[in-house]
């Protein structure tokens, strides 16, 4: 760790850059001490169970073959794909959207967050192709290794703990407005708040941000909280799965 690229919880005291183990000690209270002060608010943490976006119209079951197919978890070691065909089915599974997914799944296994020596990187961007004929599919990943282009999908690269390289998906893709924006990367709370961050930048009116398995969901407390009271521009969910939790964004206005 860069101890210095935390000075933002330096104490304005004397010999406090002697002692910059403290300001790991503060950036680690941060969190918490956020959630805390929450209890002073009317702030409501609802869990959702997926099962709730089952609906009769909603063809998950086709969706979550085709990914099954592709070699992607999202509906064999999870149940995602009922909320993905039910998102899919509010912009419209024919409409031309567009797709973006940050991390595809390396499966270098010297890289934190992969999938193993057997895993297929791209499997879900394949699969969201192969369903939604008529999207174009964007996917960005931290190896270059697995980065690839063909018909309706384009890759770059991103480092999902530096902001500054999200650059990169405007300067390769352009200055698109998605759809749908999902994180499937590195599953830390750093990393998804800045996906959140350029997704809430780039994604549409009526777009849906999904941040796959977050693991400590009372870290997203703070964060639903500020989203929740920002002038019904958004609706979000925290939403329990077979084996994760997931929390979305749906943007409902400019």
């Amino acid at each position: 760790m860069d101890i210095d690229s935390l000075v933002s919880y330096r104490a304005c005291s004397a010999n406090d850059s002697s002692n910059k183990h403290l300001w790991i000690k503060g950036a680690s209270l941060f969190i918490p001490q956020i959630n805390k002060l929450l209890q002073h608010t009317n702030y409501n943490q609802n869990i959702i169970d997926i099962n709730n976006f089952n609906i009769e119209s909603n063809n998950y079951n086709k969706l979550g073959e085709i990914l099954d197919k592709h070699g992607s978890d999202k509906s064999t070691g999870n149940n995602y794909h009922i909320l993905y065909s039910y998102v899919f089915n509010k912009i419209g599974i024919n409409s031309y959207s567009n797709i973006l997914e940050i991390g595809l799944g390396t499966n270098n296994p010297n890289l934190v967050s992969s999938m193993g020596i057997n895993g297929k990187p791209g499997a879900s961007i394949y699969g969201f192709k192969e369903y939604l004929q008529n999207s174009n599919i964007y996917g960005a990943d931290i190896d270059k290794d697995i980065l690839f282009n063909c018909d309706r999908i384009k890759t770059c690269y991103v480092d999902q703990l530096n902001i500054e390289s999200f650059d990169n998906i405007i300067n390769t893709f352009g200055k698109i407005k998605y759809d749908v924006i999902i994180d499937d990367g590195l599953h830390s709370i750093g990393a998804n708040f800045n996906t959140l961050l350029f997704a809430l930048d780039n994604i549409k009116k009526n777009g849906w941000i999904i941040i796959e398995d977050i693991h400590m969901i009372d870290n997203y407390k703070s964060i639903d909280y500020m989203l929740k009271n920002n002038n019904n521009k958004f609706m979000t969910y925290i939403i329990k799965a077979n084996s994760a939790y997931l929390y979305v964004v749906h943007k409902l206005k400019n």
